[in-house]
């Protein structure tokens, strides 16, 4: 992810929190319009449409085409850039951990199940958690740098 979206996040400004409220709405309720995602964050056309535009050339937003309609002008569709972040999550188990990846839409891209692992409250276990984790995201094909 870039980091200007995280910087501008951590300060609060008033855009920053608009584009998280878009983020947001396309986590849960997937693509959508301009116009819809206009009205479901009770934003005018003219802002949701700076915003989403703004957003895809940052790369988290996507033009996915027109939508089909009976009549008038086709809207085009937006939604998330799956390859514009990912989160990864570690189950720590007392014998094994568990490391799955997420893209931003919130797929599961790639999980490693019963990796050896010794629990313990050491210096030790915490670097050998790290190499772990270190390893899993050299195994996959993602950005390190998203």
């Amino acid at each position: 992810m870039k980091q200007n979206l995280l910087k501008e996040m951590e300060t609060g400004s008033k855009n920053a929190l608009l584009k998280k409220r878009i983020i947001t709405h396309y986590i849960y309720n997937g693509s959508s319009t301009i116009t819809d995602l206009a009205k479901e964050l009770d934003l005018s056309v003219p802002t949701t449409t700076k915003f989403i535009n703004e957003m895809c050339e940052d790369n988290y937003i996507n033009d996915y085409g027109k939508l089909e309609t009976s009549s008038g002008r086709h809207p085009s569709l937006y939604g998330l850039n799956p390859e514009s972040g990912y989160f990864i999550g570690v189950d720590i188990k007392k014998f094994a951990i568990n490391i799955g990846l997420i893209n931003f839409k919130g797929d599961m891209v790639e999980i490693r199940m019963n990796i050896p692992y010794k629990f313990e409250n050491t210096q030790e276990a915490l670097e050998e958690l790290c190499a772990l984790i270190r390893n899993f995201i050299k195994g996959t094909e993602i950005n390190d740098k998203k």
